[in-house]
């Protein structure tokens, strides 16, 4: 059986974080240019994340099916995200994304372990070494998911 496949975007001014998946697990994530958008819509009505490769952070630029649904944080201007998903036909959620960017820098470090003396630190006292934005709206969409029961 075929899982359903949800994408989660963390919204930006200039740039978004664009996560496809579900709730267990991150098939592909990438940080995008907000200039890029179309391309970010092709990709999940396409399926196919090869056209915005070249801004891969996490996962496999492999075919994943057509997107189910896309759950946008009510972040700094979400409203022009809706409205291009909702215009291209997308079923669309705006959702809560307070302290998303706190548990995704949480995320990054648990996907990438420290190495050398960084292991030493407390991962509240490290940065990443790269924006988390894709990582929040992964948490974006693992939190809708969590809080629908039937999906």
């Amino acid at each position: 059986m075929n899982r359903p496949v949800y994408c989660g975007i963390d919204p930006g001014r200039e740039k978004f974080g664009f996560a496809v998946g579900g709730a267990d697990i991150l098939r592909f994530a990438a940080i995008i240019p907000f200039e890029n958008m179309l391309d970010a819509l092709e990709c999940l009505l396409g399926g196919d994340p090869r056209g915005i490769a070249s801004w891969r952070t996490e996962g496999e630029c492999e075919s994943f099916g057509a997107v189910s649904r896309v759950f946008i944080g009510n972040g700094t201007g979400h409203e022009r995200y809706a409205d291009i998903f909702r215009d291209s036909g997308v079923e669309t959620e705006i959702t809560d994304e307070r302290m998303t960017t706190l548990e995704a820098r949480d995320l990054y470090w648990r996907l990438h372990p420290r190495k050398g003396l960084r292991r030493l630190l407390p991962r509240s006292l490290l940065t990443p070494p790269r924006p988390v934005d894709d990582l929040a709206a992964w948490i974006i969409m693992r939190r809708t998911l969590a809080s629908m029961p039937s999906i």
